[in-house]
């Protein structure tokens, strides 16, 4: 059986590679070594998340049986596939590494308040899950429906992943102006559970691929994208220049 090669990781890598672009120039990192650091990771990270749902999946699902014999209605299925399966999954691992990132470079114990550049970090574990993710899918298809699925991988798998994590990663932010650290934790644990939600009402919507969960999943993440980028400018870029916020200390948590 032929195995993946460069050239099929290249492919893979092309369609992030516009979504990495927008998040650099939108951001515009200063090139501290903790933000090139971080991103490097964060590429790192989502590339295992990917590689552990692989591995880990039929240890997870081990006893997931949807023959007709069971008599499960395709609902069931696909609901199953797009919350379960999908939503869960992939956001508690993508997640647990963007919180990870976070703490390590991007929280000021001090102050207890998370830096604009975590940001960053969900961008890009999100981009390094996408990059394995599409390798993978594009890697198995026949050669003559390729094309269409990188296309369709780089404008809507790639793009609501990283929607996703960014819309968390603002939520992490948000718990900045919480009072208390119950209220900080009860942020992002929403923000965690939001993101379940969105990924599965979209794989839920695009699994049976109809044409219009096709174009309701579409408006739905261009909805997220308007939420995205009106937060991004309260949280990061109205935000990047705290002066009290001194990232400078060792960082992690208390």
């Amino acid at each position: 059986m032929k195995e993946m090669g460069t050239f099929d990781y290249l492919i893979g890598a092309a369609t992030v590679l516009p979504w990495a672009v927008v998040i650099w120039k939108a951001y515009k990192p200063k090139k501290g070594w903790q933000e090139v650091v971080g991103i490097l990771l964060a590429l790192v990270f989502g590339w295992l998340s990917t590689d552990l749902i692989l591995r880990l999946h039929p240890i997870l699902w081990p006893e997931t049986d949807f023959s007709p014999k069971k008599k499960v209605s395709l609902l069931t299925q696909t609901a199953h596939l797009a919350f379960i399966q999908a939503g869960i999954t992939e956001e508690t691992f993508k997640i647990f590494f963007i919180m990870f990132l976070s703490f390590l470079f991007g929280y000021d114990r001090k102050e207890k308040k998370f830096s604009p550049n975590v940001v960053l970090f969900g961008g890009f574990v999100a981009m390094g899950f996408s990059f394995i993710e599409n390798t993978h899918y594009i890697f198995r298809e026949p050669d003559e429906k390729k094309l269409n699925l990188f296309i369709a991988r780089t404008i809507h798998s790639s793009n609501i992943h990283l929607l996703i994590n960014l819309c968390f990663s603002l939520f992490v932010l948000k718990s900045n102006e919480k009072l208390n650290m119950n209220a900080k934790t009860s942020t992002i644990i929403f923000g965690f559970v939001l993101a379940v939600l969105q990924h599965g009402v979209v794989d839920f919507l695009l699994i049976p691929g109809a044409t219009i969960g096709l174009w309701i999943s579409t408006a739905m993440f261009v909805g997220i994208w308007v939420w995205v980028v009106t937060d991004w400018r309260v949280y990061v870029v109205g935000k990047k220049n705290i002066p009290n916020l001194n990232l400078s200390q060792p960082i992690g948590i208390d």
